[in-house]
């Protein structure tokens, strides 16, 4: 990371941002260029092992990319404003916060993982709006993609507190 003051180490505080955001982009090896994807997303810690879920039909290029390559790459962030500064353009910034990941996919074919999955999708989705149970022949039906993140980082860029005069 080149600006090393931007770094967030802080696990409680990588886990807030994945809580936050609603959208994790995944980049797949494509067969001439990367293909990346928003998808909404369920997601778990295991210690500070991040486990990402994410849901949809059982065809389409993200599968037939995943089947060939479970390498991918996740990228998030939130918390987006404009830092304004003075008429020069050169003052002014953009407040972030961010996670790039990479990792491993794979595609979680036993039902009950995929109630889990699913399970997670909805508790960070729905934030804790109940739902009805999801019916087996729903589960058969719905590709859940499991993304086993093996090493991320965060950081952002925050607007610096305003001087106040005395």
């Amino acid at each position: 990371m080149r600006r090393k003051e931007r770094q967030v180490t802080e696990l409680e505080r990588i886990k807030q941002l994945v809580e936050d955001c609603q959208v994790v982009r995944i980049a797949f090896k494509g067969d001439e260029y990367p293909y990346i994807v928003p998808v909404n997303y369920g997601y778990v810690w295991q210690e500070d092992q991040l486990i990402l879920y994410a849901h949809g039909a059982t065809q389409g290029k993200k599968i037939e990319l995943l089947q060939k390559n479970g390498k991918v790459a996740i990228e998030m962030d939130d918390h987006h404003a404009l830092i304004q500064g003075s008429q020069n353009a050169a003052t002014y910034s953009y407040a972030y916060q961010s996670l790039i990941g990479f990792g491993e996919a794979e595609l979680v074919n036993h039902l009950k993982e995929k109630r889990h999955a699913l399970h997670a999708l909805m508790d960070h989705a729905a934030k804790g709006i109940p739902f009805d149970e999801i019916p087996d022949k729903m589960l058969e039906r719905t590709a859940i993609i499991k993304i086993s993140v093996a090493t991320y980082t965060m950081k952002e860029n925050k607007p610096k507190p305003k001087k106040t005069q005395s």
